[in-house]
């Protein structure tokens, strides 16, 4: 058995190995039905490499995968930020591609204030490399990623509202982060 296969680096993030074929090597057959002469015939006639559907298969197949994970993306990334966030009182990271600024506010009567400003500029796919965009859905997912990661670092009950204005020190308002949450949570 030979296989005929193909490093494609034409489309990014990543390259990919196509199968372009697999057939039977037999010496006694050289010149017809051997598996090197089949994979000629295909190339000679312009069918050995993928075509423009196969293409669309992998951006549909990659864009499934970057919907699929964004979710665990988001809830790993949530942990890694609230921890950094809670250690040196602010922080600034990604989570699952969407840009975020954290910061700790005022304790008050038990409550600590969690303030998260995310970006509202599309994201790029890890894995695919297409651009998405911030929708409700998304913004849904890390409003509730980091309010679970809140309630594994402090503890249950863990609140969260929207906000219109940033709290100062968190930076400048700026016209691609349209949301901003504040998080209470009881220490």
């Amino acid at each position: 058995m030979r296989a005929a296969t193909w490093f494609d680096m034409s489309r990014p993030p990543q390259g990919i190995v196509w199968l372009l074929g697999g057939e039977i090597h037999d010496e006694r057959h050289k010149g017809s039905r051997d598996a090197y002469d089949i994979f000629g015939q295909l190339e000679a006639n312009g069918t050995l490499f993928p075509s423009d559907v196969d293409y669309k298969w992998l951006e549909l197949d990659r864009r499934r995968a970057d919907t699929h994970s964004f979710a665990d993306d988001v809830r790993r990334d949530a942990r890694k930020l609230l921890k950094l966030t809670r250690s040196a009182g602010r922080a600034e990271g990604s989570l699952a591609g969407v840009d975020a600024w954290l910061q700790w506010g005022e304790e008050r009567g038990g409550l600590a204030a969690l303030y998260v400003a995310v970006s509202t500029e599309p994201i790029t796919g890890a894995r695919s490399g297409y651009t998405f965009p911030l929708t409700n859905e998304r913004f849904l997912l890390v409003a509730e990623a980091v309010r679970q990661a809140a309630e594994d670092l402090v503890g249950p009950e863990v609140l969260g509202d929207e906000l219109s204005r940033p709290p100062d020190g968190l930076g400048a308002p700026h016209s691609t982060r349209a949301f901003f949450l504040l998080f209470e949570a009881r220490d």
